[in-house]
């Protein structure tokens, strides 16, 4: 077994994104996620989502003591919140605004904490180096709740202008997607923007995990410092995926647990 290196913590959060099934068959394996997990960020209805789904889920998070936060977005269900969108800033804060309204709506009924809110989607990538964006999405988080945290991207502008703020930030790594020099995720679009073998993902994330690095597409190690890791809940693969991570995280001695702020 692997020996830790001096410094590096012996836990890590693992947060997955939920409440994106459409039907009965991808509702049992985001169910089936949760035994190995930690946190979940819940889709609002930005780009899928209602009151329905996100009580679905939150029932299940509560019995399985997963801390959980709205998963806002574009309101682009039809692109599922990942293109571009042409929306003033005050039309985008009044969207999000009712989507998170929607979450703590369902969570308060459930008496469910909420503990963080992560963006979705092409929102998340934008925020994370909009500086002007930014200031408005954590001024607009501050005054929903103060005891909120926001998950973003390490290495990220958004990690910086938080990090000079009072809210607290946690910082987010992939383990199924490839990374710019930049720290920045490849673009979607771009044939190499996903990690498809479970074998790669697990390594992946022990590299994030362990060594505090990642292998970006130009075949560089750049410092990733991660307090959770990401698990998209509607890919085909997720199930397994989050398995064989738990599986490597516990022979690493490394507890999977919500972030400590």
């Amino acid at each position: 077994m692997n020996q830790l290196k001096e410094g590096i913590k012996k836990t890590v959060d693992i947060n997955a994104d939920l409440g994106e099934f459409c039907n009965a068959e991808q509702l049992a394996n985001e169910l089936k996620i949760l035994k190995y997990i930690s946190s979940s960020s819940i889709a609002c209805s930005g780009h899928i989502g209602d009151s329905k789904s996100i009580r679905v889920i939150l029932e299940a998070c509560k019995i399985n003591n997963i801390a959980v936060g709205p998963h806002p977005s574009y309101p682009d269900q039809k692109g599922f919140g990942r293109n571009p969108m042409n929306i003033t800033l005050r039309d985008l804060e009044s969207s999000l605004r009712e989507q998170i309204q929607l979450f703590f709506t369902v969570a308060n009924s459930l008496s469910m904490p909420v503990t963080h809110v992560k963006f979705h989607g092409q929102l998340y990538n934008e925020v994370a180096q909009n500086k002007r964006l930014g200031n408005m999405l954590i001024n607009m988080i501050y005054s929903i709740d103060q005891n909120l945290s926001i998950i973003g991207p390490a290495n990220s502008l958004l990690e910086f202008i938080i990090k000079n703020s009072s809210i607290p930030f946690i910082s987010e790594a992939f383990i199924d997607r490839r990374y710019q020099e930049d720290s920045s995720l490849v673009n979607r679009n771009q044939g190499n923007a996903l990690i498809e073998s479970i074998q790669d993902q697990v390594h992946q994330a022990r590299s994030i995990v362990i060594d505090e690095k990642v292998m970006t597409v130009s075949n560089k190690n750049i410092k990733i410092k991660a307090d959770t890791l990401c698990i998209h809940g509607d890919n085909q693969n997720s199930l397994n995926a989050v398995k064989a991570v738990s599986e490597m995280l516990k022979k690493e001695n490394i507890q999977i647990h919500p972030p400590s702020l």
